[in-house]
């Protein structure tokens, strides 16, 4: 069962500050330190519906199993990918979950 690190970032004070870290900082950054991943996908927050998003970028790590994903996640590499996350979050400390695909 395919398992995924997800990371929710605040909303930044400098948006465009913060898409240019992330672009051009983090994911060069992490992704090398992400041994296992099997993909990376960033997704814009853009609701709910009717108030503003309590988060601005979804990053959405794939693996192949709980297994996989706790490996990375709970190595030293994978520690630095998380702290440099934190590092470029100007609205403060990213929510950082972990969901499996329901089988």
């Amino acid at each position: 069962m395919a398992a995924h690190l997800l990371v929710l970032y605040p909303i930044p004070k400098d948006a465009e500050a913060f898409d240019r870290a992330y672009r051009d900082e983090h994911l060069p950054y992490a992704g090398p330190r992400l041994v296992g991943a099997t993909g990376v996908a960033t997704k814009r927050v853009v609701g709910p519906a009717f108030a503003p998003p309590p988060y601005y970028l979804m990053s959405d790590v794939s693996f192949p199993s709980i297994e996989a994903l706790k490996a990375c996640a709970t190595s030293n590499r994978g520690q630095e990918a998380l702290t440099h996350a934190g590092s470029i979050s100007s609205g403060g400390a990213p929510m950082v979950m972990v969901v499996t695909d329901d089988a």
